[in-house]
């Protein structure tokens, strides 16, 4: 919740330690929001399309001619919980889909090359290429996608090589190579449902996914600019209540 948020929020007594010794600060446990009902009749409010370059703060000076006012938009949107949930420039989301994508995946035919009820590829293991002397750290064991995720990869597999975990004894034959942000997220049916099923089904990549995700937070609704001053009036006397 942004910081200028909690500024209206009443002081109270509060023994942090339960030790008898009380310090002043405010009463966060009170959560105010503004109900639909509200935003449809009394209040009212319109939509609008975050651009690549709006934080909150200039999309509160746009649409208010106050930059303290972004606060507001965690009062109306559901999907604004924190401030990292606003959508993200095109820039910083591939920055933040190559370090939570970050490595290669090492793809084999079945998910039994990956895991079996006796043998698996385990997390942080040394994982070596039979010709290639390639080798990489697991940091993700991926039966479902029939893969493997390394990181700190030295050297460059070769398909069809065999690829071992140096402490699992596990190995199988690569299929194919490919990077973690292109690896699937999921798959869609033609209706538009999710599923693990790949045949006759669209994929949908770790980066789609979060293109994707990133993209739909864009649209929010806010408070129309002629009801602010009544908003803040009534939302100071009920946070203090």
């Amino acid at each position: 919740m942004p910081q200028n948020y909690f500024r209206h929020y009443p002081t109270i007594d509060f023994d942090l330690k339960n030790d008898g010794n009380l310090i002043k600060a405010k009463d966060i446990f009170r959560n105010i929001r503004i109900r639909e009902e509200n935003l449809n009749t009394t209040t009212g409010y319109e939509f609008y399309q975050i651009g690549q370059q709006d934080r909150p703060d200039i999309t509160a000076t746009k649409l208010y001619g106050d930059a303290t006012l972004y606060w507001l938009f965690w009062m109306v949107n559901d999907h604004l919980a924190v401030h990292s949930d606003w959508p993200m420039s095109f820039n910083v989301l591939e920055k933040f889909i190559q370090r939570k994508y970050s490595g290669k995946c090492l793809v084999a035919n079945s998910p039994s090359d990956i895991v079996t009820s006796s043998v698996k590829f385990l997390q942080g293991e040394k994982v070596i290429g039979s010709t290639s002397s390639a080798f990489g750290y697991v940091t993700k064991v991926d039966p479902t996608n029939n893969q493997i995720v390394l990181n700190d990869i030295q050297g460059s597999f070769t398909i069809n090589e065999t690829v071992t975990g140096s402490q699992s004894d596990k190995s199988f034959t690569l299929s194919s190579v490919r990077n973690f942000s292109d690896s699937p997220h999921h798959y869609e049916t033609p209706e538009g449902l999710k599923t693990s099923v790949s045949t006759g089904n669209t994929l949908v990549s770790n980066h789609d996914y979060e293109v994707d995700f990133n993209e739909n937070k864009r649209s929010i609704k806010y408070i129309k600019p002629r009801y602010v001053e009544q908003l803040l009036r009534e939302f100071k006397s009920m946070i203090r209540e």
